[in-house]
């Protein structure tokens, strides 16, 4: 049975990527600070705890791989944002977003590589729309998830010689309950989205979970450095 890790799988979009997994027939390992959601999934699923933010050698890689074996596909979905003017940006404020959204995944990235020279396997980088076009106020959450895309480019460079593949997906406006709140007290702005994305539609969590699985599996074993939108068209709207 394959093996799967997943940051921040136990809620919001990385729980329907878990259980894009674990119904694929992978075994999940899901990392995340607690368990949140994590006992809904169904199937064949272990929750590591772990704060990727504070585990700096990204160490909970090494004791999977160690423990388990080597893991086929690595999601980094764990990130954070913030909706604030840059102006307003504290120093903390933004280690906070880097650390989370790139430095954590820069280092899952290099523990992946370093133990599966010999295997070959697939990481795959949760982006942001942000990462592809500026955010009202969010300054800090768009310069980390566009470093994302840089990293993505590098590891697929320096990782293809050991048959590692790493792509990258950025999600647009998608349906969760966050979202979901937030728009229904906001029906102006909601129609303001809607209006651009071609489909005139948001998307669902199951459609970012779908593409994640794709260019982890096989299906996609020559893609390989892509940064794949699922935004129904968003970035190229008007």
């Amino acid at each position: 049975m394959p093996i799967a890790v997943i940051t921040g799988g136990n809620k919001g979009l990385g729980f329907s990527q878990s259980q894009r997994f674990i119904d694929a027939g992978y075994d999940v390992y899901v990392v995340a600070r607690s368990r949140g959601g994590f006992d809904d999934l169904k199937g064949q699923a272990h929750f590591v705890e772990c704060d990727v933010a504070a585990d700096r050698d990204a160490s909970f890689i090494d004791k999977i791989h160690k423990d388990h074996g080597p893991i086929a596909a690595l999601v980094n979905n764990a990130g954070v944002h913030l909706r604030k003017p840059m102006w307003e940006v504290k120093p903390e404020e933004l280690d906070h977003v880097l650390n989370i959204n790139v430095r954590a995944m820069f280092s899952a990235c290099g523990a992946y590589v370093r133990l599966h020279q010999d295997t070959g396997g697939a990481i795959v980088n949760v982006a942001s729309m942000g990462a592809i076009m500026a955010l009202p106020s969010s300054a800090a959450y768009v310069t980390a998830k566009t470093a994302v895309l840089g990293l993505t480019r590098s590891v697929a460079v320096d990782a293809a010689q050991f048959g590692i593949r790493c792509n990258a997906v950025s999600p647009g406006f998608i349906i969760t309950d966050m979202t979901r709140e937030i728009l229904a007290k906001d029906p102006v702005r909601r129609e303001k989205i809607e209006g651009r994305i071609p489909t005139r539609a948001l998307g669902s969590a199951k459609d970012v979970a779908n593409s994640i699985f794709y260019l982890a599996s096989d299906q996609a074993a020559y893609v390989n450095g892509v940064n794949l939108p699922v935004d129904g068209g968003y970035a190229v709207g008007f």
